[in-house]
């Protein structure tokens, strides 16, 4: 099972943050989300980054997604600058409120394909793979208000993977699922990434969920104005286990670094 390669994220770039900034500017002045922020991406790892509530991490993704326009420096994707939405890039976002419950789960995984031009055999039998791939087989017919919190995200991650982008950018996924959820989805999202060998950017205020996932942890300084702070390599084989003394280690390392941005006058 792959491993964080600190080595292989500086060699092979396939996202490049290269001194980002987003001021926004209105009747009441000027107010800095994100400053100076620079990150090599690497193909197929899954970044995780953190940091305190307004420090502009949701911000960033948003500049990478391609929804907000950086109003420094620059974004590239496969050394192209990012200048709007693509479907090389996937989200899903915290909240379900992008499904369309007027669908079944199928017809919301297929969306994008039908949007691209494919068949209508052709687009169901392609969506009936994903939802297989994220645990779903046989839902396919039920629509969103049929189903649980979890069971949306997931056609959520379905959804998005089902148009093949190059990187997958996650806003806190399963920021409002209960605790037992969370750890289950978690552990799915970990065995669907290591089989598709996605690119994942991560949005996470949970230490242990970074943990729990990452290949890489950012942390980012406290906002306004935030940036990044430090970048730890999470060397652990896949499944993780959350009490062993080397996960404490990484989670101790994380959680001093949030503290210090936490205590900061």
């Amino acid at each position: 099972m792959r491993t964080g390669d600190k080595g292989r994220a500086r060699r092979v770039a396939l996202v490049s943050l290269d001194g980002v900034g987003k001021t926004y500017r209105g009747r009441g002045g000027a107010w800095e989300a994100v400053r100076d922020f620079t990150l090599d991406l690497a193909e197929g790892e899954f970044f995780c980054l953190l940091g305190t509530s307004g420090c502009g991490k949701t911000t960033v993704l948003n500049m990478v997604a391609g929804f907000e326009p950086p109003t420094a420096g620059r974004i590239l994707l496969d050394g192209r600058e990012v200048k709007g939405p693509g479907a090389d890039r996937g989200v899903v976002f915290q909240g379900h409120d992008s499904l369309y419950d007027w669908l079944s789960a199928l017809d919301n995984v297929a969306f994008g394909p039908r949007l691209r031009g494919m068949g209508r055999r052709a687009r169901r039998a392609h969506a009936q793979r994903f939802l297989e791939l994220v645990g779903l087989a046989g839902q396919g017919g039920k629509h969103p208000s049929e189903l649980s919190g979890g069971m949306k995200q997931r056609i959520q991650i379905a959804r998005a993977l089902a148009n093949d982008p190059r990187i997958l950018l996650m806003d806190e996924p399963f920021g409002a699922l209960d605790a037992l959820t969370r750890a289950t989805l978690q552990g799915e999202l970990s065995r669907i990434w290591a089989g598709t060998g996605k690119t994942v950017l991560f949005i996470t205020h949970d230490i242990e969920e970074a943990c729990a996932l990452a290949t890489r942890i950012g942390v980012m300084t406290r906002g306004p104005g935030g940036t990044l702070k430090a970048v730890l390599p999470v060397d652990l084989p896949f499944p993780r286990e959350r009490t062993s003394d080397a996960f404490m280690a990484v989670f101790r390392r994380v959680h001093a670094l949030i503290h210090e941005e936490m205590a900061r006058p």
